[in-house]
């Protein structure tokens, strides 16, 4: 319960949510986490995971229909809870030795050639082909600010890399261009954006730093879209993107 109870003290402390609602937070996590432990739809308490796992089981969970149902009835407060968990999780752990050990597994499977294990690993870190490929795509620039120096520029996968299969960790629709602050802000769920490009910014984001970030809900970016990008980038609304 120790994190519970870190949870509503960082809601308390990062959002503008009222007392009753981080109540009803705080309980939604712990509500959803001891029922989908009871409908095997998880296999450990979501109080116990680590990032990865956590992302893994918020999958399961959203297209849960008990959860569904639940999540409907409630208003989306329980979805809304669990992203606010998730958010809450990345910025009190930053641990990376989760994604350290699939790297390793990355370099152990048998069934890829070593010109395909670098690939994958690279594409982690933003570099080699898959960098290049979405710096071609994206004009060699932020999609968001337009910053093109180099140094800056992050190749951000969608889907995280941690919790993608091995083709989707190269897929280079399951990427953008951006520059360090709004990867940040990207991969913590902080933003996110509409099929047409309009960008959506959390309640997270105090207005003040959104003037600082120059970001509002009235950015348009061109995301190149395709199918797959549009199919990636709706998973980051409905799973990471926190309200």
């Amino acid at each position: 319960m120790d994190k519970l109870y870190n949870f509503s003290i960082w809601m308390n402390e990062h959002s503008a949510l009222s007392q009753s609602s981080i109540y009803k937070y705080t309980r939604a996590v712990n509500t959803i986490s001891n029922e989908m432990l009871h409908e095997h739809v998880i296999y450990k308490s979501l109080l116990k995971m680590n990032r990865i796992e956590l992302d893994l089981a918020i999958i399961n969970i959203l297209q849960n229909e008990r959860f569904i149902t639940k999540n409907s009835v409630g208003n989306n407060m329980y979805s809304n809870a669990l992203k606010q968990f998730r958010y809450f999780t990345l910025d009190s752990d930053e641990d990376t030795s989760e994604e350290q050990e699939i790297v390793h597994e990355i370099t152990q499977e048998q069934f890829l050639t070593e010109t395909e294990k670098e690939t994958i690993i690279k594409a982690r870190v933003g570099q080699g082909k898959y960098r290049k490929q979405l710096l071609d795509k994206y004009d060699n620039k932020c999609i968001i600010t337009g910053i093109s120096q180099n140094k800056l520029l992050i190749a951000s996968h969608i889907k995280p890399w941690a919790i993608c299969n091995n083709d989707e960790r190269i897929d280079v629709e399951n990427g953008l261009i951006l520059c360090a602050n709004m990867d940040r802000l990207f991969d913590s769920g902080l933003i996110t954006f509409r099929a047409d490009g309009k960008m959506f910014v959390s309640s997270f984001v105090s207005e003040d730093n959104k003037n600082r970030l120059n970001i509002s809900n009235d950015i348009v970016v061109d995301l190149h879209a395709s199918d797959r990008l549009l199919d990636y980038l709706e998973y980051h609304r409905d799973v990471l993107y926190v309200k």
